[in-house]
């Protein structure tokens, strides 16, 4: 299967180099904005096109499409009709970015989107219940340099530097945490699209004490309830990434070459 990655930082390259390895999988195009030096890199593929530009050519000629960029590029590719087309398959991990577009995926025919559990546990079981559901919420905890950057700030008087205790610094509604916090909490739109839910609530505290990304999870409804902690360790070269959010993507094309599926 002929794959396209859509961004090259440090979860494209993990994953470009996870796929360069698989012999199952044909890395076909790198997209990135910066210059990259292919030389450096070593992949074993050698025909591997580096380019800057998303195109109608590069979408057509390939099965998988997966975007690790940011919402932005999310909004871009699903500008491209050549997108919609039987046996397509994009896979987000800046579901925020499917968020803010959700009456143009309602429009889609053929394109497979499929969402990551990325940095969070129970996503599959809260999918199975969504239709029983009566209240949802996530809560989630990171250390202060985690969250540094978020637009919020910009207007927020806040100093994170100054945060020596764990404190709440935000609360709200999916919409606004995709626009306020779009890098640190993609988790809440994913856990939008399993539950189905307008109403789920989101809390963000600041800890400096956290050595972990955790993202707590409570559901309930007629079923009973669901209630799921994770505690990510941040990737070691971007502390706004989770590694199990990279982790979840080889999952992914894992189970796309097995015949035991796990979904």
């Amino acid at each position: 299967m002929k794959i396209a990655i859509i961004g090259f930082g440090n979860i494209g390259r993990y994953l470009a180099e996870w796929i360069d390895n698989d012999p199952f999988f044909d890395l076909k195009y790198v997209v990135a904005r910066r210059d990259i030096d292919k030389d450096s890199i070593g992949f074993k593929n050698e025909s591997i096109e580096f380019r800057k530009e998303i195109t109608p050519d590069l979408i057509n000629d390939v099965d998988i499409i997966i975007e690790c960029a940011n919402k932005d590029v999310v909004t871009q590719l699903l500008t491209f009709e050549e997108i919609d087309r039987i046996g397509m398959k994009l896979i987000v991990i800046s579901t925020g970015g499917l968020y803010q577009n959700k009456e143009v995926i309602k429009k889609l025919k053929n394109c497979e989107i499929v969402i990551p559990v990325g940095a969070i546990a129970g996503l599959d079981a809260i999918k199975a219940v969504n239709d029983e559901i009566t209240s949802i919420n996530l809560k989630t905890t990171k250390h202060p340099k985690s969250l540094e950057g978020a637009p919020f700030f910009e207007h927020a008087k806040i100093d994170l530097s100054s945060i020596n205790t764990a404190q709440t610094i935000w609360e709200g509604d999916v919409n606004e945490a995709v626009s306020q916090f779009p890098k640190n909490i993609n988790v809440a739109a994913s856990i939008y699209f399993a539950s189905k839910c307008e109403d789920l609530t989101i809390k963000i505290v600041a800890d400096p004490n956290a050595s972990s990304n955790m993202h707590e999870i409570t559901c309930e409804g007629g079923f009973g309830k669901i209630y799921t902690r994770t505690e990510n360790k941040p990737s070691p070269s971007n502390p706004k990434t989770s590694f199990l959010a990279v982790k979840s993507v080889v999952s992914i094309l894992r189970n796309m070459n097995s015949n035991i599926k796990i979904n």
